[in-house]
């Protein structure tokens, strides 16, 4: 974001903070739930807890990574912490031709995860997200599915433009990757076409 953005580094913190606890209290509350039937539903319940604990449990790990806690890791690794995070699961992100021992630097890992659940959040009703690269140069972001539509406030937020009003969780994503991209050196590109569809995002990798 600019200097002069009305969104500061703690504003936006705290909507990290919030986009956070929208993700992992449906879940959290989930498991509350079936251990409160665990002493008349028997294995079921259990089943249903397990479940929701391993979703939460994956749902941090990737929150943590997301905020520069993973430190460097390989394409494969994010891989892994994105399967069925994508577009609430009905997404799945598509990088089979890359190699997927290609090692992202600690500074490059939230800006990659950021923008390939912005990508997620760009399929409304689920695809693909594509990934692509020399990564040497620059890596570039492709949703790839019905009504396929980048986010408003990703759009202002490559353009360099603050957002339009008072930002909501919603939009943190788009906020957080262009402000993880800055200190990382990555620059943001995104692509426009005519009609209907979504362009690829290119991440202009620092040299």
């Amino acid at each position: 974001m600019p200097s002069d953005s009305p969104l500061s580094e703690l504003r936006l913190a705290r909507l990290v903070g919030l986009r956070m606890c929208h993700d992992l209290g449906g879940v959290a509350g989930t498991v509350g739930n079936a251990l409160e039937l665990l002493g008349g539903a028997g294995g079921e319940a259990a089943d249903i807890a397990l479940e929701a604990a391993t979703v939460l449990r994956r749902r941090l790990l990737l929150w943590r990574a997301l905020l520069g806690g993973q430190g460097e890791a390989t394409l494969g690794t994010l891989l892994g912490l994105l399967e069925g995070q994508l577009a609430g699961g009905r997404a799945a992100a598509d990088a089979q031709a890359l190699d997927h021992g290609w090692m992202v630097t600690e500074e490059t890992v939230p800006v990659l995860l950021a923008a390939m659940l912005v990508g997620g959040e760009a399929l409304p009703r689920g695809g693909m997200v594509r990934l692509a690269g020399d990564w040497t140069r620059e890596v570039v972001v492709l949703p790839d599915g019905p009504r396929a539509a980048w986010p408003a406030a990703l759009v202002r937020a490559v353009a360099g433009a603050p957002p339009a009003g008072e930002p909501t969780g919603r939009e943190v994503l788009p906020l957080w990757l262009a402000a993880a991209a800055r200190p990382a050196g990555v620059r943001l590109g995104l692509a426009l076409p005519p009609g209907e569809g979504a362009g690829p995002l290119v991440l202009t990798l620092p040299h």
